[in-house]
């Protein structure tokens, strides 16, 4: 199974979380690690192997009546109400480990409604996860 994880700099603060599979094979963003605004590299890189460890996890699908919510972890982390307060700053890098390889894919933001879609001509393989992390790092300049 690939690992994956979602990083977000959202409202100033890094938020870093991994991406499980349900039951069902459906990928969810879930536990979100607030890093804060200024973390160092060190600490985005371990940010980083931690989600990537947790990614491996299989959970249970939702049930319908447990999808209302799900995002309000990632609220509470960047220190929102809302999925539009969320996402009126949000910028996002989905990072994915094949064969030895962090794939790092940025997302432009459609807002709210639309939520955000790959760009994937700006995707790039990377060595480590210290690359991983200093792409990250690049985003809050």
């Amino acid at each position: 199974m690939m690992k994956s994880v979602a990083a977000y700099l959202v409202n100033r603060r890094v938020l870093i979380a991994p991406v499980v599979r349900t039951t069902s094979g459906v990928g969810l963003e879930i536990n979100p690690q607030n890093l804060g605004s200024s973390p160092d590299h060190k600490e985005v890189e371990a940010g980083l192997a931690t989600a990537f460890a947790r990614s491996e996890w299989m959970v249970p699908h939702p049930a319908q009546s447990e999808w209302k919510g799900f995002f309000d972890p990632f609220l509470k982390a960047a220190g929102v109400r809302s999925l539009k307060a969320f996402m009126a700053t949000a910028q996002l890098l989905n990072v994915e480990e094949k064969d030895g390889e962090w794939i790092v894919t940025p997302h432009r933001n459609l807002g709210a409604k639309e939520g955000f879609e790959p760009i994937l001509q700006d995707q790039q393989r990377l060595p480590d996860l210290s690359a991983v992390a200093h792409e990250l790092l690049k985003l809050e300049q």
